[in-house]
């Protein structure tokens, strides 16, 4: 039995071996010796191999004063370490050769004489004679099982390694790869092996297997190389991460290349023990082992890049953000993804100098996440940067008269346009636009891209004509230099865009003369991007929009007819048609309730906020012509499914924890609750469940189903919860919701509420939950900006959940932080729910006041109130009318009229009902001024103002006005719709 001390000496030896300790090896060896007699074949094996290991690492040594250019011999040749003159082993060969020609009659010491010989095959390979080493290998008997620790395995892993590479070398692919596996195999076999020349050799091996197969893709399994690269990536996380970070760099950066390609192609295999055939699975898969393999390598990159000088580019980082933008539509597009991207792009711009690809990058990624105010700060920049726009002109193109209002009834300076260039003075600038600086190369389409997508951002989001059109001419210039070099698709679209913004800036400038200017550019555009390409259904549909707008209804169908035939599942687009029928000129509106109610049933909803919103207002077109064909008892019997369906867009709750940002009005009017107060005692409009229930259900609504619980109070107020039992609402009806803050009570403000009960009712103390706090740490706060959000299968994060990780390592789209404000798009998201909400309520009271119930009007527009009091003048625009038709003073009418306008200045209703009151007190100058306000501002195109303003003018012997208003409001009339076309997206 051998002695505790020679067994502590056969320990340190090996795990000396393990961990390539060679100084260490000859006073081991002597030791070993002088308490084992016979152990001269271990003894004279360590001290062959340990006067091989040296001079493997002196020859090494020198090699590294010689760098090797890994990024350019990566994929033509996997680099390999210096090999050893054949001269230089000879003693150490024939050293070996004696060992294993020791006489061993029992087979005693068969399994070291192994171990002897694949340090004999080593001895060859490392002198490049790759047949003797390959010879060798296959001499060897020993078993896995024989070895299951210790150096044996080593050594075991070693023999398969020289065997591959050897037949690598030799020419011989088949085998080599067919070993590599086996090799792959074996290190997987072993995951928490961590013996230092056990990482060293698997890594050398792997790293060469990796490159093998992305040379030799036709011989190579997809599965093997994925298995390959997964299995390399596990053995170097263990490490430093500065370890052989060159040959690291370069594998991953091919790695990331491989494993984009193969998803894209449908090749792509998840790791073992996942199914093939789940594509949810298969998809997670993929999310997480890329997103992982790019936040390696960004580690890594940081690493090297230096911080850049002046006009330098770090043409690795550029490269770098540009495959990961490439790949980012693969890997998710959920919120939490998105301001995971935006920190990784905060990280790239500050390893470059004002790289216009990274702020480009930025700009896209801002836009995508609904933070617009970011967004248009970066697009500046990015235009600064290509030299599109310049200091002076960011100083002065505001100058000028302002002849156009935004949504928010702010006055805007139209823009000035720039001259068209002639065709024969047109010219075509450099591919790369930014040679101009001399910093990095950016394409003219790549520009256009982000014009285009500014536009988009003016147009639908922002409602900020002016913008939209200054963004669309820098645009045309930019077109009319470079045409012959941008593609059809793009030329088209950009044409479609320019004349989206041109027709929005027509809708929203109240001067008379230059209004049909920009009309008529909008509807030139959109017909110069139908020349260029007539197959784009969204044309059709912009173009119909165009010409319905400019009350050209017939074209506007034939218009819109051609794009349904190219795509009849767009629901704007009956929607559009829907309204274009219902114009009295094209007759009844029985054809239109027909178009609607085919419209809903050819849509399929998805999980889209945007869609789910454009379905509700499709409802409520719905719900009007009812009341026109049939009544308001006919509308108030619809009116159930359009509070079901609002579940699908209530409250978002990215912005559901705003607070303190609602518009607080007061002034000279007051509180008109304390108007009312006086009058008349309105407690009871209660917001009870039974109450605001009872409205619609004692009228015969669908509605039977809705609860006070339902539908909150104050500006957390919101129908979310509605869907809760709407079954047509499926399984995605939470999507968008927002937990309540409390049971009891709700928040809001005094000065501008309807009822005086509400104006001093507080929120008690403490009903509010941590997680919907403000100050709380709720982090899906600002996460789900839109419906997908919530779905795991678009979570990187969600496939921990799905299977154990692929590799080690955080996610690069996990944010580090997750803001507690929310995003602008969420806001104006909200806001629009809130809207919906509100005008919901307002057209239930509509239909009452038709049929006389007063008193169901006003607990409805009670409820409109509680909703949305700060932002919507309809709310005060019915009241008014409510209190008209209750022959209320008049006055007190005038005074929510008046109300309404502090909202919004420019609102239409509000200011044509003010003239009303005015002609009810016979007070003709009033009205006529009013009128003639509005009509030469943004109300030009209501026929009924044109028609009290020609009845004021017939009243007053002015008989040519009178004939003109008349003849006008008649045409008006004719063509208008029975809602307003700009309730339709502007941009699709």
């Amino acid at each position: 039995m051998a002695s505790a001390k020679l067994v502590q000496i056969s320990k340190d030896i090996d795990a000396a071996r393990c961990n390539g300790n060679w100084a260490a090896i000859p006073e081991l060896a002597r030791r070993y010796k002088k308490y084992n007699s016979e152990g001269i074949i271990l003894e004279q094996t360590i001290l062959a191999e340990a006067s091989l290991s040296q001079l493997c690492q002196s020859a090494r040594q020198q090699q590294q004063q010689q760098t090797i250019d890994y990024q350019e011999k990566a994929l033509r040749m996997a680099t390999l370490e210096a090999r050893l003159d054949p001269e230089q082993v000879r003693s150490i060969q024939q050293q070996l050769r004696n060992v294993i020609q020791l006489p061993d009659q029992d087979d005693t010491f068969a399994l070291q004489k192994e171990f002897a010989i694949i340090v004999l095959t080593r001895s060859h390979f490392e002198c490049g004679e790759y047949e003797q080493a390959i010879e060798l290998v296959n001499k060897l008997s020993f078993t896995k099982d024989q070895v299951s620790q210790g150096y044996g395995l080593v050594l075991f892993l070693q023999a398969r390694i020289i065997k591959a590479i050897s037949y690598e070398l030799s020419g011989d692919m088949n085998h080599a790869i067919e070993t590599y596996e086996g090799v792959e195999s074996l290190v997987a076999e072993y995951p928490n092996t961590k013996y230092k020349l056990w990482i060293e050799w698997a890594e050398m091996a792997l790293y060469r297997a990796v490159l093998l197969g992305l040379t030799n893709k036709e011989s190579v399994d997809v599965s093997s190389l994925l298995g390959f690269i997964r299995q390399y990536q596990r053995i170097v996380n263990t490490q430093a991460n500065n370890w052989r970070i060159d040959k690291r760099m370069v594998l991953t950066r091919h790695a990331i290349q491989f494993v984009s390609n193969s998803y894209r192609t449908g090749q792509y295999v998840p790791p073992g023990g996942l199914s093939e055939d789940d594509h949810e699975i298969c998809r997670q898969s993929f999310i997480a082992e890329l997103s992982q393999l790019h936040a390696i390598y960004e580690k890594m990159l940081y690493m090297q890049v230096p911080m850049p000088r002046a006009g330098q580019v770090n043409q690795p980082v550029l490269d770098f953000v540009n495959q990961l933008m490439a790949d980012f539509e693969l890997m998710g597009t959920t919120t939490q993804d998105l301001r995971g991207l935006r920190e990784v792009l905060d990280r790239a711009a500050q390893r470059t100098f004002n790289s216009p690809s990274i702020t480009r990058h930025l700009y896209n990624t801002l836009y995508r996440l609904g933070e617009y105010d970011e967004a248009e700060y970066a697009l500046r920049s990015y235009l600064h940067l290509v030299d599109l726009i310049s200091y002076d002109w960011t100083e002065t193109h505001k100058n000028g008269d302002a002849l156009a209002i935004d949504r928010d009834g702010i006055s805007m300076t139209i823009p000035t346009a720039r001259p068209d260039l002639p065709e024969d003075n047109a010219h075509d600038e450099s591919d790369c636009i930014g040679d101009i600086k001399n910093v990095e190369s950016e394409q003219v389409t790549d520009m256009l891209q982000v014009l285009i997508t500014a536009i988009r951002m003016y147009c639908n989001d922002l409602a900020k004509s002016v913008d939209a059109v200054e963004m669309a001419e820098i645009a045309k210039e930019l077109y009319q230099k470079n045409k012959t070099k941008i593609p059809i698709s793009i030329a088209a679209y950009l044409h479609r865009a320019i004349g989206v913004a041109y027709g929005l800036l027509g809708c929203q400038t109240f001067d008379p003369e230059v209004r049909p200017i920009y009309h008529e550019k909008a509807l030139s555009y959109l017909k110069q991007s139908l020349e260029i390409d007539n197959q784009a259904w969204e044309t059709y549909y912009q173009l119909a929009l165009q010409q319905a707008e400019m009350h050209d209804i017939g074209q506007a169908i034939q218009s819109i007819t051609h794009a349904l035939q190219t795509n009849p599942s767009h629901l704007p687009s009956w929607h559009l048609l829907t309204l274009i029928v219902s114009c009295p000129i094209q007759g009844d509106f029985k054809q239109a309730l027909k178009t609607c109610e085919i419209g809903l049933q050819q849509v399929e909803l998805k999980d889209d906020y945007d869609e789910a919103e454009q379905f509700i207002l499709f409802q409520m077109t719905h719900t009007w012509l009812l009341y026109a064909l049939n009544g308001p008892e006919a509308a108030l019997t619809s009116s159930g499914t359009l509070f079901s369906s609002y579940g699908k867009i209530a409250v978002v709750p990215e912005a559901s924890q705003s607070s303190g940002q609602e518009m607080i009005i007061s002034g000279s009017f007051g509180n008109l609750s304390d108007l009312q107060g006086q009058k008349k005692n309105r407690g009871r409009s209660s917001s009870s469940a039974t109450t605001a229930t009872g409205i619609l259900k004692e009228n015969g609504s669908r509605s039977h189903d809705l609860s006070t619980a339902s539908i909150r109070t104050g500006r957390a107020r919101s129908a979310s919860n509605l869907a809760s039992k709407a079954p047509s609402l499926g399984p995605s009806t939470g999507l968008l919701s927002v937990p309540d803050n409390g049971s009891t009570g709700s928040k809001h403000h005094h000065g501008l509420h309807l009822f005086g009960s509400r104006s001093t009712s507080h929120k008690p103390k403490g009903t509010e939950s941590p997680q919907g706090s403000v100050n709380g740490n709720m982090s899906a706060q600002s996460l789900s900006a839109m419906p997908y959000d919530s779905k795991a299968n678009n979570s990187v994060s969600s496939f921990q959940s799905v299977a154990p990780s692929v590799m080690s390592g955080q996610s690069i789209l996990q944010p580090s932080y997750i803001p507690m404000k929310p995003t602008k798009r969420a806001i104006l998201r909200k806001q629009r729910s809130e809207r919906i909400l509100s005008d919901l309520w307002l057209l239930t009271a509509q239909q009452f006041i038709k049929l006389g119930k007063l008193d169901e009007a006003r607990k409805a527009v009670g409820e409109a109130e509680r909703v949305d009091w700060t932002h919507n003048p309809m709310v005060w625009c019915v009241l008014g009318q409510l209190l008209l038709a209750g022959k209320k003073d008049i006055e007190e009418a005038q005074a929510a009229f008046d109300k309404a306008l502090v909202i919004d200045p420019h609102h239409v209703m509000s200011r044509l009902e003010l003239a009303k009151s005015y002609l009810l007190l016979d007070n003709n100058q009033m009205a006529e001024g009013l009128l003639d306000s509005l009509t030469k501002s943004n109300g030009w195109d209501c026929a009924e103002a044109w028609f009290l303003l020609g009845e004021i003018c017939k009243n007053t012997d002015r008989l040519e006005r009178t004939k003109a208003c008349l003849f006008y409001a008649l045409e008006l009339e004719s063509t208008a719709p029975i809602q307003p076309f700009s309730i339709l997206p502007r941009f699709i």
